[in-house]
């Protein structure tokens, strides 16, 4: 592997990158604000970065709720999409849910990343919705550890 997954938190220099990649490459340009992004849930979550060099490729949320690790914000960089990171991002999710005694992962995946997550043994749970702030169709997905 080139590069390294690695759990931050909000006082490391790379907290703000985060912020910014999750604004632009996660949502449509405009429709989120930063408080979308620092929801009540951030204080809360491990924050985890691939990185390359110190360059931020793409990174992700994870939160302890009950018995459910809740899996967000799963970013990567455009021009590294396709070369393994989101897969490393979700091991390193899969693997820090365990330690934390979480019994499931939920996440809300668009339609075309479904196929992605199944990869995982993630399964769809209920029907398609719409996100509300984003206008955008969402399937819940679930992966029992």
């Amino acid at each position: 592997m080139l590069y390294s997954v690695e759990e931050i938190d909000k006082e490391s220099d790379l907290y703000e990158p985060t912020v910014a990649m999750r604004r632009v490459d996660l949502f449509p340009v405009g429709r989120v604000t930063r408080s979308y992004i620092q929801d009540d849930l951030e204080d809360k979550s491990t924050l985890l970065v691939a990185l390359k060099n110190r360059k931020l490729l793409g990174c992700g949320r994870l939160t302890l709720q009950g018995e459910t690790a809740e899996l967000s914000h799963i970013v990567v960089g455009e021009e590294h999409r396709f070369t393994g990171v989101g897969s490393s991002l979700i091991q390193k999710c899969v693997e820090i849910s365990k330690r934390m005694g979480a019994k499931r992962i939920h996440l809300e995946s668009t339609p075309e990343a479904v196929p992605f997550f199944e990869k995982f043994g993630f399964v769809v749970v209920g029907e398609e919705k719409i996100l509300d702030l984003l206008d955008l169709p969402a399937l819940d997905m679930e992966l029992e550890l």
